[in-house]
């Protein structure tokens, strides 16, 4: 299985996931800091500015009051400071409050305030002016109108105060949602981030190198039992080959004293044959169980499958099969010739055993990168293509299995023999099916630089 789109896919939930939790962060950062900035512009003093306004006009008619009674310039000079204090305080407040409504407030508060700093110096100086006939009115009495629209507007600041108090805190608790809103999902984020980080270094580097052990495990136990099945298949090939010589000999001295044609004759003619098949069942066990080492040569592709046009082409078209051969030049293999021959007419055999009705065998070469030896690498790639029936799947499982064949005379070793030739090749067999429309084997084999001379294939073909 091609993992390559799915770690591509990895990659790109990866980038997705890191930019939503970048996403999320931000989005906190930018919550916090208007929180904090809420904070740090709005003093808790903003919302009691009625209350500062009423102590500080409170403090002022006090004073007014005083200078009424006993005429002291010093309580008219503290009304004055107090007076140019608060003016002071009420211009830089403008900027601390959180609404219009207290805004405006505070300029008609501010220009109510001129008019009783205003109406109080008028008094002070009516007051100086005045003689000693009638008792006059008290100040504050004279200033109840001014007082009066002065604390009027004072309490409409102070309702403000309390609706901006209710709104900042509403607005707070918000942020704060949002806030924790957003630190839970980043904490999400990144556990999903987590968890697919660490699937696509699971899929990317230890699933690849786990099936590299679980391979290697079961290429060595697989070795291990073909040593001993070399061992076992030795010395059962000479127990069954010794009887098989004896009843050879026996049967040929028999035939001589059959008549012919006579039913005797066709019997000793049928164990005659099964007694050559018996004799190549063993040879291929042996060869199975152990395969002579190949003898390496570098050839190109082309001519081995040229070769098998001339040796199969006539043949076949006696069957209306026809062998079309696809080939790239200056494709070179290092191979042994024979026991590469050998795979072919396996292969080529099978293929026309599976068009009953005539077809056509494609023999094609070409180059690819492919899995061999527990990495991707550069390989020619040898493919022998029919336009047969295909290979149901049930049959496809076990089609490479030793003894496994569904046909009536074969062994059921024909493929097993070609991928342990394949193995010693450092290559490799693969079938790419299609049920009801054709079968395609295809050689895998490491891709090699031609040199100057080369032995050319061999001229006879194995057994």
């Amino acid at each position: 299985m091609n993992v390559k789109p799915q770690i591509f896919g990895f990659v790109v939930a990866v980038v997705v996931v890191a930019g939503l939790v970048g996403w999320a962060g931000y989005s906190a950062w930018q919550e916090l800091r208007l929180l904090w900035r809420n904070f740090g512009t709005v003093q808790t003093e903003s919302f009691h500015l009625a209350e500062r306004i009423l102590t500080t006009v409170a403090e002022l008619n006090e004073a007014v009051q005083r200078f009424d009674l006993h005429k002291n310039p010093a309580d008219r000079t503290a009304f004055e400071k107090m007076g140019e204090e608060l003016k002071l305080w009420l211009k830089t407040q403008k900027g601390f409050v959180t609404t219009a409504l207290e805004v405006d407030l505070l300029h008609q508060i501010e220009g109510a305030f001129e008019q009783y700093l205003t109406r109080t110096r008028d008094l002070f100086q009516a007051e100086g002016q005045t003689d000693s006939g009638a008792p006059p009115r008290p100040l504050l009495e004279r200033l109840d109108e001014r007082d009066a629209q002065l604390l009027a507007l004072t309490g409409k600041l102070k309702v403000a105060e309390r609706e901006a108090l209710n709104q900042f805190v509403m607005q707070s608790h918000r942020s704060v949602e949002v806030l924790q809103w957003l630190l839970a999902a980043s904490v999400m984020l990144l556990v999903i981030l987590g968890f697919t980080a660490t699937r696509l270094i699971y899929r990317a580097r230890i699933a690849p190198l786990r099936a590299q052990v679980i391979q290697s495990r079961a290429r060595a136990a697989r070795h291990e039992k073909l040593a001993s099945l070399g061992t076992l298949a030795a010395g059962v090939a000479h127990e069954i080959r010794n009887p098989l010589t004896a009843i050879n000999v026996r049967l040929h001295s028999l035939k001589k004293s059959l008549a012919a044609n006579s039913s005797e004759q066709e019997d000793a003619l049928v164990i005659g044959h099964e007694i050559q098949r018996l004799e190549r069942i063993v040879q291929e066990f042996l060869q199975f169980a152990r395969p002579t080492e190949p003898r390496l040569h570098t050839v190109s592709a082309d001519s081995l499958l040229a070769r098998m046009q001339s040796l199969f082409g006539p043949q076949l078209e006696k069957t209306s099969i026809r062998l079309n051969l696809e080939s790239v030049p200056d494709l070179w293999v290092r191979v042994d010739p024979h026991q590469m021959e050998q795979v072919l007419i396996n292969l080529i055999q099978n293929a026309a055993e599976s068009m009953e009705s005539g077809g056509t065998i494609t023999l094609r070469s070409r180059t690819g990168r492919e899995r061999l030896a527990g990495r991707t690498r550069p390989v020619v790639i040898i493919e022998v293509s029919d336009t047969g029936k295909g290979i149901p799947p049930e049959v496809r499982k076990r089609m490479f299995d030793p003894f496994f064949t569904t046909k009536e005379e074969g062994t059921g070793l024909g493929l097993a023999i070609s991928c342990r030739i394949l193995e010693k090749h450092g290559g490799a067999l693969e079938c790419r099916d299609d049920v009801n429309r054709g079968t395609t084997f295809a050689i895998l084999l490491p891709h090699s630089e031609p040199v100057a001379s080369h032995e050319p294939a061999a001229q006879n073909s194995a057994d």
